[in-house]
């Protein structure tokens, strides 16, 4: 069967698709089609959104960060120590107070109060030292006395290193004589835990627990031991990239020619301005790229970002810090690489192979939920069972760590949604649920941060909402376009008549339009929804409804194929259903003549040759005579009714590359088939398992139970299919990402994945081919419901 599902779904009387009944959605479907259209002025501004996204690769910038911008203006001159060194940063921050006396990023956000605060004090204390901005001072003041209340508030977002470096920018206030209207008693609770968790740091009760606070050094004022601190400047004459960092290094420290030159090239960028990280070309690359993959539009530019990925390559091959010395880079560059088939080694995450590790030595030093939440993502994509350990061991960790967190009811709800979604499988979702949802929660004004609150023009901007909602909504209008040519097949085929409900047209097209969605694959996506259906009638006869006999009269017809004439029908369901059969096989074959230059007919009916005879050896050998088959035996014959090699080798005909027939017959093709079907198989036994004992169907379950004669549990059983599953999972994925030696096309390959996903998706949440609530919403999102996210 279909991924080991039925079409016998429970009744759902008056069913609706959001507000719309399903009867009434047909109905208008087939009187009113559907065509992809654009009007040339809609066409015209969606080519201009695409080429200024195409023109921001290797362009985009960060806003600028009152905080570290304020740092660089209380650096003194070389020649004096009575003068600013870069009095223009001096300058940006007169010119830049917002109208509540407040500086940080704007427009500000309701929970970027502590944001503001350190900021603005930065600011303050960058004016009070050089003896200017009376004005402002006090206004800055006003701001602090007004929202003092957010320095301990659990609810707010807090800046990394807020504990240390807030409280240190109130001594240094005090040394100003600079008098902050703050609760006394909120201000000695915050020295004295900064005092501890510097105690703790100096004490080095953990090898390499300083690191920790040194990218918070600006925090630790004259505690810092500046000379060792000289020693971690990277190539470019910054401490961990962090302006603020470098520029507490020259006003703590010494005069050094590299931090420096450090600062000033940035102020050749920038003329008055600092950003919180610099450089920012491989940040700013390594979120757009995944920005991009997330909005669905990365088909779009993959010149672009192919460059961008050969670049982060080659860095990632020198070991480049701007990649390594960042944990959150380093697991976001891992995990893009890998999925776009270049070779790279988890050994390179070993710093952060388990919690205690990670939060005790540099590679936890940038710390925030972000780094671990792109620890967890590139865990999941290991394709090796002994030299991904690692990816193992931070899967294990980072998942606890963030159910832990979820469970702190002070947790921001942006924290929330982005750690849930992160703990979920990324091949058990739909892609285009998921990208809708990215798409609805794209915000503009959106942001990140670090040690300030920061946005980045090029991945946070109209052109890119505006581009992925007009792309969803265009293969959303072509996916209801061929829905409505499968109502229509699905009418003419009668197959309501041999037991198939209509709502199974919706599922089965839903689930491979939802994962290849892109419009040129509408031929296969086609071909494949009606594989799905089809292959679950005839399951269904083979199970329950029909005799021996006329499942050998089916087998017969498919085997004569062009004299089927000759053979006869048995009954009327079996006319039915092997016209419906016919028809389709033969349409297809078809198409994929006119794509291959070549007549693969024969394939396919052997293809369903090949399934028939095994469903019969399930029928009459397993089911009518009661035989136990070994675990061997059992794989060759159900990997083979699941139906992956019937519909995915037929679909791949469909999908555009000519596919010579070494190719299709190649140990390739072979071993990617065999591993995909596995998967699916041993998914659908143990979600099923229930169902089919009940029915006295045999399963990898009740197999591996009998097997043992009473040794192994029903829990067990599960467990031991499960490794089976995940390591077949894991081989396949691999095959999939290979590129040496490959003969299969990258689209093709994919394919193999993308049926995997829909096994693992339909599952997630139960049978979704029983239609639950959830899924009935998945497929209003996907098919029906515009989006409509932009407003111009």
């Amino acid at each position: 069967m279909i991924l080991g599902l039925r079409s016998k779904i429970i009744p759902l009387p008056d069913h609706k698709l959001g507000n719309i009944k399903l009867g009434s959605v047909t109905n208008a479907i087939c009187h009113r089609p559907c065509r992809v259209r654009c009007s040339h002025s809609t066409a015209s501004s969606m080519e201009e959104a695409k080429e200024r996204i195409r023109e921001t690769f290797g362009k985009i910038e960060l806003s600028p960060s009152s905080y570290d911008t304020a740092w660089v203006a209380m650096v003194p001159s070389r020649y004096s120590m009575n003068q600013p060194c870069f009095p223009q940063c001096l300058d940006w921050i007169l010119e830049n107070q917002r109208e509540d006396g407040s500086w940080g990023l704007n427009p500000s956000h309701p929970l970027l109060v502590k944001d503001s605060l350190s900021s603005t004090l930065a600011s303050l204390l960058a004016l009070r030292k050089w003896r200017i901005g009376d004005n402002q001072v006090q206004r800055g003041l006003g701001f602090i006395e007004t929202h003092g209340w957010a320095v301990d508030n659990k609810d707010q977002i807090s800046p990394l290193g807020f504990e240390i470096i807030f409280p240190c920018m109130i001594n240094y206030a005090e040394k100003l004589n600079l008098d902050l209207p703050l609760d006394p008693n909120l201000v000695n609770m915050m020295l004295c835990e900064r005092e501890l968790t510097i105690e703790r740091a100096l004490k080095n009760e953990f090898e390499g627990n300083m690191a920790n606070v040194e990218y918070f050094a600006e925090g630790l004022g004259e505690l810092c031991h500046w000379k060792e601190m000289m020693l971690r400047q990277r190539h470019n004459g910054s401490l961990f990239d962090s302006p603020a960092t470098t520029a507490a290094a020259l006003i703590y420290h010494q005069y050094d020619e590299k931090c420096f030159g450090y600062l000033n090239s940035i102020l050749k960028l920038h003329d008055n301005w600092v950003p919180t990280i610099c450089p920012t070309k491989i940040h700013s690359n390594l979120f757009l790229v995944d920005a991009l993959q997330n909005l669905g539009v990365d088909r779009y530019f993959k010149t672009e970002v192919k460059r961008v990925l050969d670049e982060i390559y080659r860095l990632w091959l020198e070991k480049n810090e701007g990649i390594f010395s960042d944990v959150a880079h380093c697991a976001m560059a891992f995990r893009l690489l890998r999925m776009n088939n270049y070779e790279v080694s988890s050994e390179e995450l070993e710093g952060s192979v388990d919690q205690e590790h990670f939060f005790t030595t540099s590679s936890g030093k940038l710390m925030n939920h972000v780094a671990i939440l792109e620890l967890h993502r590139a865990s999941q994509v290991a394709i090796h069972e002994r030299k991904d350990h690692i990816l193992d061991k931070i899967s294990t960790w980072t998942r606890n760590f963030m159910e832990q967190k979820l469970l702190d009811k002070h947790i921001p709800d942006r924290s929330k949604k982005e750690m849930e979604f992160a703990m979920r499988k990324f091949y058990g979702t739909f892609d285009r649920v998921e990208t809708r949802r990215y798409i609805e929660s794209y915000k503009m004004d959106s942001f990140k941060i670090l040690k300030a609150a920061y946005r980045s023009s090029g991945i946070n901007n109209i052109d890119l909402l505006k581009f992925s909602e007009h792309d969803f909504n265009l293969c959303q209008t072509r996916h209801k376009e061929e829905l409505q040519q499968m109502k229509r097949w699905f009418t003419d085929c009668k197959l309501e008549q041999v037991g198939l409900s209509q709502q199974y047209l919706y599922t089965s097209y839903f689930i491979i339009a939802a994962i290849l969605f892109e419009p040129e694959y509408a031929d296969a996506r086609l071909a494949y929804a009606k594989y799905a259906i089809i292959i679950t009638a005839v399951d269904d006869f083979f199970d329950c409804f029909i005799c021996k006999e006329e499942l050998q009269n089916i087998i017969e017809l498919v085997e004569r194929w062009e004299g089927y004439s000759t053979v006869g029908f048995r009954s009327e369901r079996v006319r039915i259903f092997f016209l419906a059969l016919y028809k389709m096989v033969e349409e297809i074959a078809a198409k994929a003549e006119t794509k291959q230059g070549r007549c693969v007919k024969d394939h396919l009916i052997n293809l369903w040759i090949d399934m028939l005879k095994c469903m019969l050896v399930e029928l009459d050998l397993w089911k009518i005579k009661s035989t136990t088959p070994s675990i061997e035996e059992y794989l060759s014959v159900a990997c083979v009714t699941i139906g992956v090699p019937c519909f995915v080798l037929t679909s791949l005909y469909l999908l555009g590359p000519k596919l010579s027939k070494d190719v299709i017959e190649s140990s390739e093709v072979s071993a990617l088939c065999n591993c995909t079907a596995a998967v699916a198989r041993l998914i659908n036994d143990i979600h099923s398992y229930k169902r089919e004992q009940a029915e006295s169907s045999t399963n990898m379950v009740s197999i591996l139970i009998t097997q043992s004669q009473g040794t192994i549990s029903e829990e067990e059983a599960i467990r031991q299919i499960k490794e089976m599953m995940e390591s077949k999972r894991r081989e396949l994925l691999g095959m999939v990402l290979q590129n040496k030696e490959s003969q299969l096309p990258q689209v093709c390959k994919d394919l193999f994945w993308t049926t995997i996903n829909a096994a693992y998706s339909i599952h997630t949440h139960g049978d979704g081919y029983r239609f639950p609530e959830e899924f009935k919403n998945h497929i209003n999102d996907v098919i029906y419901k515009p989006l409509n996210q932009y407003s111009p």
